[in-house]
């Protein structure tokens, strides 16, 4: 009997675990709690000041006193850290020894990193973020909590409460992103619901774009429900090389709560409103950078290639 009676009294747990991660979806074809409902259980997520959104480069404006983000703790250590899948993404606990500050000393201190991507029919980016519309492969937050506050638990539901630091990732087509190989080989270990698995090692430093100087900030909100609005982003504007590969790996290893592949979680761009997007860097300036490396470049070849004609002909 008293077996009986502690199944009787697992199950529902059980039952409502489940349900928990059925409480919202991204899209319709995943359940009826799709993203554009989400206002309805979580009033918040219908709010004025919401994430992801769009940067519009040309609309950005140069703050020259935002200075690059002092990131501690962010390189290679060893220790158990926890990596799961909750249903909507991978999500890896971060210690209390990462830490962010900001330009003005504002302190900031990680509790996890999550990815979101694609992957589903033809779509075949997921990044929440976009840039003059494009979207790219993929998306990686790492979300941290105000040092003035003694938990996150305290600081999420504070107005100046979290941070949270994303960076894009684009498909290159060489070889692959050797920092990402021992995180994506271990993604099989978590592929079912609630499942977990305990990385010795991570360096998140690597795992991120290799300019960390450059980036966009804005006011927003958490992308997932309760969207609560209280998040300062940082989007940096340098890009994660993942290999095809890499990315399909990413994008089809995990299973929700229906053992279908986990695919598209990502919310779309939501109103910039009254919002201002600052960066600490010119778009002008960039984009000519950007532009010239690759002309330089370019220039370079032709330069060679009529070098060479020049000795054959003489």
């Amino acid at each position: 009997t008293c077996r009986v009676m502690r199944t009787l009294i697992i199950l529902p747990l059980l039952l409502l675990g489940a349900l928990a991660h059925q409480d919202w979806t991204y899209t319709a074809s995943e359940g009826p709690h799709d993203e554009t409902h989400w206002p309805e259980a979580y009033p918040t997520c219908g709010g004025h000041r919401q994430s992801p959104i769009d940067v519009q480069r040309k609309k950005v404006r140069y703050n020259p006193s935002l200075k690059a983000l002092n990131l501690t703790g962010y390189e290679a250590q060893g220790g158990d850290f926890l990596m799961t899948n909750n249903g909507h993404t991978v999500q890896i606990s971060l210690p209390p020894t990462m830490r962010m500050t900001t330009a003005e000393g504002t302190e900031y201190i990680a509790v996890q990193m999550h990815f979101h991507w694609g992957g589903a029919a033809l779509e075949v980016s997921g990044s929440e973020h976009t840039i003059d519309g494009l979207r790219y492969a993929a998306e990686i937050h790492v979300v941290h909590y105000n040092s003035k506050y003694e938990s996150y638990d305290t600081a999420k539901d504070a107005p100046d409460g979290l941070a949270v630091l994303a960076a894009l990732i684009e498909v290159k087509d060489y070889a692959e992103n050797t920092y990402y190989s021992n995180f994506i080989s271990r993604l099989e270990d978590v592929t079912y619901l609630g499942r977990s698995t305990v990385l010795s090692s991570l360096d998140v430093q690597d795992m991120l774009p290799a300019n960390l100087g450059f980036y966009y900030t804005y006011r927003g909100s958490l992308t997932t429900p309760p969207c609560t609005e209280n998040v300062r982003w940082f989007l940096l504007a340098d890009l994660v090389p993942l290999s095809k590969a890499q990315i399909t790996k990413l994008e089809n290893s995990l299973v929700d709560h229906q053992d279908e592949a986990i695919h598209n979680v990502y919310r779309k761009a939501q109103p910039l409103n009254d919002r201002v997007v600052e960066a600490n860097f010119e778009y002008h300036s960039d984009y000519q950078h950007a532009l010239g490396s690759e002309l330089q470049s370019y220039l370079r070849k032709i330069d060679s290639k009529l070098d060479d004609l020049l000795r054959s002909e003489k």
